[in-house]
């Protein structure tokens, strides 16, 4: 059974104990864009657990970097029944975490190790796909000294001009491609007939590119992958999804 809260039955001497574990508080803190959240909002939407989805602007993020784990977000907090929180980031682990408690379908993270090997591998190709663009999103955020560049560096506009469209021209169409192929093996979503969490990572990181927020790479840069585009319909006719992002009939 389950009312908003875990239950579990225990029969001893014929007399069912019924113990009700009231679910954890949960508060996920981020910036108020998607980017490394999102994966984790769309666990929790999917699997219909209630947060408190707090975002804060850089002066907050400010004060509150010294106390977090690792120097970053996102952040998650979990308060249980008894008054005891945890709180721990990685946003990858936060949503494998969700998707294992809170899931009662077992299928955005199933128990089972042949299918989740799939998953895995699928994650982590999305994973492959987030370094090829690492370089060009962090040069374009000032974080050119990490690269060997000086602060002062009058090429900067210009490299990171080339480096998003080398990306566009040639890491995007090579991660399409492969995304492509899974897809159409299964003909519905990237490990089967039903949505696991490798999509859901893999929809927080498409519809970055496709928003036209990121200098030199066009809003429409995924229209030549209609296997892609047509995954995405079907993402974002999912109830859950559907919902979270305010969706019309015509979808997205």
């Amino acid at each position: 059974l389950k009312l908003g809260s875990a239950v579990l039955g225990f029969q001893r001497d014929s007399v069912i104990s019924v113990v009700v574990m009231a679910a954890p508080k949960i508060t996920l803190t981020y910036f108020n864009i998607e980017a490394a959240a999102e994966k984790v909002r769309l666990a929790l939407v999917m699997t219909g657990t209630p947060f408190e989805d707090k975002r804060i602007n850089f002066e907050e993020w400010g004060a509150l970097k010294p106390t977090t784990p690792y120097g970053q977000l996102p952040l998650m907090t979990v308060t249980n029944a008894d008054g005891s929180t945890k709180t721990f980031a990685q946003s990858v682990a936060m949503m494998r975490w969700v998707a294992r408690k809170f899931d009662a379908t077992n299928t955005l993270c199933p128990a089972d190790p042949d299918i989740m090997l799939e998953i895995e591998e699928i994650i982590g190709l999305s994973d492959d796909m987030a370094k090829a663009w690492q370089p060009a999103l962090y040069m374009g955020m000032g974080r050119h000294t990490s690269y060997g560049h000086p602060a002062e560096w009058s090429e900067k506009a210009e490299c990171v001009k080339k480096l998003r469209e080398d990306f566009v021209q040639e890491s995007l169409p090579k991660f399409m491609e492969f995304f492509t192929r899974k897809l159409q093996a299964t003909v519905a979503f990237f490990c089967g007939d039903k949505p696991t969490i490798a999509d859901l990572q893999i929809l927080a990181q498409l519809r970055y590119f496709t928003k036209g927020v990121a200098d030199h790479v066009p809003a429409d840069c995924l229209s030549p992958f209609p296997v892609i585009m047509d995954w995405m319909k079907k993402m974002y006719q999912i109830p859950q999804i559907k919902a979270w992002y305010k969706l019309g009939d015509g979808g997205y």
